[in-house]
Parts: C-alpha cells; structure tokens; sequence
C-alpha cells in the first residue's frame, strides 16, 4: 500500500435491517446493553448508529463501549459523541468516536447506553430476530443486559432478543515502511552523482 492510501469504512456488523418488535427504556434508573463479537481480523471503530427514539430530552444521554466480563459489561473501555439531536420517533442515530477504537480480534465487547442525570428518557429498539450481517465471523448477541443502579450490577436476558444497532470501523492503517539503511545510503548516492553530472554540464 502506498503511504496515501487510505483505509475504507465498511459496516463490521448490525441488525437494523430486521423487523423492530419492541423496545426498552433508556433512563436514569434503566441502563441497556447489547453486546457484539469481533471477527478473526482487527478493526478500528468508528461509529455506532442505533435505532433509538427521544421521549425527554436529557443532557448526560451517554452511550459507551465495555469490555466483557463474565457475560456482562466490564471496563470502560471509551465513550461516543452524542448526536446534535435525536429523533422523537424510533430512527437510525448515529453516534461517532472522536478517536477511533481499536477493536481486537475474536473478542466480544458491550455497547451500553444510559442516563447520569435525573431528568429524561429514550428508547432503544429491540429485536426478536436473532440474525445479523457483516463482516465473517461477526455476530451481535441474542439477548441484553439491563442495570437499575447505574451500573452497580446488571440483570442478564441471554434470549430476550438484541437491541438494534450497527458498528461502522476502518481497517487500521498498514505500518509505514522504512527503507533499509543500505538503500538509503544508495540513494544518497545516487543523489550526489546527479547532482555531479548537473555541476560538469554548467562547466
């Protein structure tokens, strides 16, 4: 690849494409989370779009990305960008990382979202469809995770069906290469040879 070579975004993984069924309440007191598993290859992160809907609008709206831990949200791994507004209605919103994520291959992850603050709520779209499509070896999990105490501990629902979402990411840039000592010294070389060539036809 060549150093200006960009990487291009693909989809890693979503199940937007099935029949919504129901939904789940976003709040304060209601923390939701739906979790997904990484191919055999690496990507960065980029986005993630979920098919959520604005009831009370509520400033500390968060959605974040958790490691695994035993079939629940571990660590914090990073936070998303909110959207400049949220639909009323259930629809495709987009929420972006300032700095891609790194994600690691053959590794499952949580996408949770919440509320910190006591005023508002929203809605996450669920789904009883258990199929998704992307990238091989990507899969989105069959069921959620709910928490009453911000966290404190989470009730598991393995085959209640998934939220909806999609995963947006680029391939990590390729390593840049850099020349072998000899071959710089070659070019030096040729270089000073040029350089002398230029010099005698002045003369």
């Amino acid at each position: 690849m060549g150093l200006g070579q960009q990487a291009s975004a693909v989809t890693l993984v979503e199940n937007l494409s099935q029949g919504n069924t129901s939904t789940g309440a976003i709040s304060l007191d209601s923390w939701r989370g739906s979790s997904f598993t990484t191919g055999s290859s690496s990507y960065n992160l980029n986005s993630a779009t979920l098919l959520f809907g604005e009831n009370t609008a509520e400033p500390s709206l968060f959605l974040r990305l958790y490691s695994n831990s035993s079939g629940v949200p571990g660590t914090l791994i990073t936070s998303f960008t909110n959207p400049a507004s949220i639909t009323t209605n259930l629809a495709n919103n987009t929420f972006t990382l300032t700095t891609p994520q790194a994600l690691a291959a053959n590794t499952t992850y949580w996408l949770v979202s919440g509320i910190s603050g006591d005023v508002g709520d929203y809605t996450w779209g669920l789904t009883t469809s258990t199929i998704e499509t992307g990238l091989p070896g990507w899969t989105i999990g069959d069921g959620y995770v709910a928490s009453n105490n911000q966290g404190g501990s989470w009730d598991s629902f393995p085959t209640d069906g998934p939220y909806q979402f999609s995963l947006e990411g680029t391939t990590p840039p390729p390593p840049t290469s850099v020349p072998e000592p000899g071959s710089v010294v070659a070019l030096l070389g040729l270089g000073g040879l040029g350089l002398a060539s230029s010099l005698t036809k002045r003369k």
